[in-house]
């Protein structure tokens, strides 16, 4: 999920301390049906809080909901930072950091481009993430992170959504670059009675023959060549462009120029009468089908890295079922000039990160 100063953000810089070796972490991801977002956990303070916290792959900051999970007079490490800091609360863009000279406490604003927005204090304290069985908790010191005052119910409304924990490449406020780590995994499940593991660190799935080449590191973006229905392609009159990561995304999203050839494509391979009344204004095409049928439908896949790598999602991640035996198209159109892979489509892949190589990998997977 961007914030709407993205591009702003991303022009900080951060390299980790050659002294310090990034730790191994592990954390269960569960599914929140209710939020549609994909949710870690783990514990802040002394003694620790369980905190669960959506996965943000598109944004920078840490920030855990005061109302809602960690309290921070329960901690005997948490600590405020203050305005005057320079390593976390100077470098907030002047439009999200609220404090002024020396004010005692470092006050933030955060607004994100679908709406949502959390306010706080840049905090300090230290977090543990649960081990595989047999090992210790890893505590991995202190990390700052916003401790959250005010945060739009609207936005962030499932019921295990404590905060986020924010995996973007921009410095200094990411998990990432806190903690200077290079490679990263996950496989998510798109069910609420069962979970998956996303490792950070050595463990971290990224099979060479699924990588493809990043075109930056701060956000994930990749150069996105073509995509196809079926064994037909679309036709597009320029190339596709760029298209990034974002796990807090609900569903994958085109820009207009690439998304207008593909729609037609769809509704030619489908051929079936749009619904007049979608469920969603935003889900363009909605037809009648049964399941059998939506099953036999040509796979979309989008085709990276000079064409030599094909990502083929399964139809139950391109449509989503409605009552009635409605069906549609679980891809949508961008409100901006942006394309975004969303973590619809990102469910039974294995996606791994490499950031010092400066790739990324996706594998179909039994994430189960």
């Amino acid at each position: 999920m961007l914030p709407l100063l993205f591009l702003l953000c991303s022009t900080l810089n951060f390299m980790p301390s050659e002294s310090t070796s990034p730790p191994d972490i592990s954390t269960k991801v569960t599914y929140d049906p209710k939020s549609d977002f994909y949710i870690a956990s783990y514990s802040i303070g002394t003694p620790p809080q369980k905190v669960e916290a959506f996965i943000d792959t598109a944004s920078d900051l840490i920030w855990t909901n005061s109302k809602t999970a960690f309290k921070s007079a329960s901690s005997t490490t948490y600590t405020v930072l203050p305005c005057s800091d320079k390593k976390f609360c100077q470098k907030l863009p002047s439009n999200q950091r609220t404090c002024k000279g020396k004010d005692p406490k470092c006050t933030y604003t955060i607004k994100y481009a679908d709406g949502a927005s959390t306010s706080g204090v840049i905090s300090q304290d230290k977090f543990t993430f649960d081990a595989d069985p047999g090992q210790s908790s890893s505590n991995i010191g202190l990390l700052s992170f916003g401790y959250a005052s005010d945060v739009s119910s609207e936005h962030f409304e499932g019921k295990d959504i404590n905060g986020c924990l924010g995996l973007s490449g921009i410095a200094p406020f990411s998990f990432i670059t806190q903690l200077g780590i290079q490679k990263f995994s996950h496989c998510f499940i798109k069910s609420s009675s069962k979970s998956s593991t996303m490792h950070f660190g050595s463990k971290a799935v990224i099979p060479a023959k699924d990588s493809i080449p990043l075109v930056d590191t701060k956000y994930y973006y990749v150069k996105l060549d073509g995509i196809s229905v079926g064994d037909t392609k679309v036709n597009y009159k320029t190339q596709p462009g760029k298209i990034y990561v974002d796990t807090a995304a609900t569903y994958s999203m085109l820009k207009k120029a690439v998304y207008d050839p593909f729609l037609e494509l769809i509704k030619e391979k489908v051929a079936k009468p749009a619904e007049k009344n979608p469920p969603h204004s935003y889900l363009e095409y909605c037809f009648k089908a049964t399941k059998a049928d939506v099953d036999k439908l040509p796979k979309v896949t989008f085709s990276f890295a000079t064409n030599t790598v094909n990502v083929a999602f399964g139809n139950d991640v391109t449509y989503l079922e409605f009552d009635g035996g409605i069906w549609c198209l679980a891809i949508i159109r961008s409100t901006d000039n942006e394309s975004v892979l969303g973590n619809f489509q990102l469910a039974n892949l294995n996606v791994g990160y490499d950031i010092a190589g400066k790739k990324i990998s996706f594998t179909p997977a039994n994430c189960a």
